[in-house]
């Protein structure tokens, strides 16, 4: 976060928070904090290493971290429009 009171700093963590409490609590049985602890640290070994992403043409984070450092020129790619990142630029930023 770079900027206090600037909560759309916040929106890369909040969506990816947003995706572990949907799909991580129908994988996993969470019963007490340990077995909340082992859901989360499970849970992130798969988002990065077995959930493939359609933004990065059906590759793991992982596959796509290798390939961009053995590349000399990796692939880039695309990130997806945000209407409310725009407004803010807009707004602040202009």
């Amino acid at each position: 976060m770079s900027r206090v009171g600037h909560c759309i700093d916040n929106g890369p963590t909040e969506g990816l928070w947003g995706i572990i409490k949907s799909e991580m609590y129908c994988m996993y049985k969470i019963t007490d904090e340990g077995s909340l602890r082992s859901a989360i640290d499970n849970y992130m070994k798969f988002y990065a290493e077995e959930r493939p992403q359609e933004r990065f043409r059906c590759k793991t984070p992982s596959e796509v971290r290798r390939e961009a450092l053995s590349a000399e020129n990796p692939i880039q790619y695309p990130i997806a429009e945000n209407k409310r990142i725009e407004a803010y630029k807009a707004k602040w930023c202009a």
